[in-house]
């Protein structure tokens, strides 16, 4: 259905690479050239890989054409210090530029997620990484632990600045949330997701999201020892509370939805008594909520089915 389809349109970025999955490059740069060729490819979205790893890419181009690239979304370093941080920038965009520069007709890059050091940058910042990077979407990920007393006001901080960035900036900068991961305590809380969706919804934020949100609807799973997000319920969180301005708490209860209550007609998608038209899921899922990263692109897909979605 049209509502589908843009709802799920690009939405997995491919992240075999990693935790769980953790598969060699070998096996997952040949998974994501046949998940091109695959019935459901419109619902795929780039290939992530770390920055050190971009010229390992080259014995696997001849899987790829100029009628169909290798998509790259490329993760940053982390570094304790603004100083450290932009020395590794600078020697990372160097690696990356040349090399995407000597197989341009093969990859492209349009994407980058990208650690926050330590602390709240200033807004200055995040112009000095748009003037050092390559056109691409940008997204920044904070690394304050995630149960730390420091974290919501470091959120709230960083926010602010990326929002003050955004005002006067040509390439506007994202926040990626990472809702989960291989333990239970990697997973944030119902309320600190629906307190980072309704921050950056305020603020007119772009976010990407990454781990842990390899099923559609929330539910409990046995190998984590704690309830998983559901990316549909993070998703169609993030779309309402733009659409509607919804509180903290209404946020949180779509979040913790476990039914399902979320319905999908030719015209729209609904949750309960609200709904968003086809339009504004496309307009949202292009400007405002972007992908999530997943080390499977089957396992949402079968549970999309499952719930005859697909």
């Amino acid at each position: 259905m049209p509502s589908t389809k843009a709802y799920f349109s690009q939405i997995i970025d491919y992240a075999g690479l990693f935790p769980p999955a953790q598969l060699s490059l070998d096996q997952a740069i040949r998974n994501y050239a046949g998940y091109q060729q695959n019935a459901d490819a419109w619902m795929l979205g780039r290939f992530v890989i770390p920055v050190g790893r971009i010229t390992e890419l080259e014995a696997y181009l001849h899987l790829f054409s100029k009628d169909r690239k290798l998509d790259l979304s490329v993760t940053g370093r982390p570094a304790a210090t603004v100083e450290t941080w932009f020395e590794q920038l600078y020697s990372d965009m160097k690696l990356l530029n040349d090399f995407t520069a000597e197989h341009s007709g093969l990859i492209t890059v349009s994407m980058l997620e990208l650690p926050l050091p330590t602390g709240v940058p200033a807004p200055s910042f995040f112009k000095k990484v748009a003037d050092e990077t390559p056109e691409a979407q940008l997204f920044f990920e904070m690394t304050t632990p995630l149960h730390s007393r420091e974290w919501e006001q470091d959120l709230i901080g960083t926010l602010d600045s990326i929002s003050d960035y955004n005002k006067s900036a040509k390439r506007i900068a994202g926040f990626k949330l990472r809702t989960g991961g291989v333990t239970a305590d990697a997973f944030p809380t119902v309320e600190q997701t629906a307190f980072v969706l309704k921050a950056c919804s305020d603020r007119d934020i772009p976010q990407k999201f990454t781990a842990g949100l390899h099923h559609p609807v929330r539910m409990y799973r046995e190998e984590v020892q704690t309830e998983m997000h559901g990316f549909l319920n993070v998703f169609t969180a993030g779309m309402l509370s733009r659409v509607y301005h919804m509180k903290q708490n209404e946020i949180a209860y779509i979040i913790a939805d476990q039914t399902p209550h979320f319905t999908f007609s030719s015209s729209e998608l609904g949750w309960k008594e609200l709904r968003i038209h086809t339009e504004q899921i496309a307009q949202l899922r292009s400007s405002a909520l972007y992908s999530f990263g997943s080390c499977s692109f089957d396992e949402p897909r079968e549970d999309l089915q499952l719930l005859q979605l697909l």
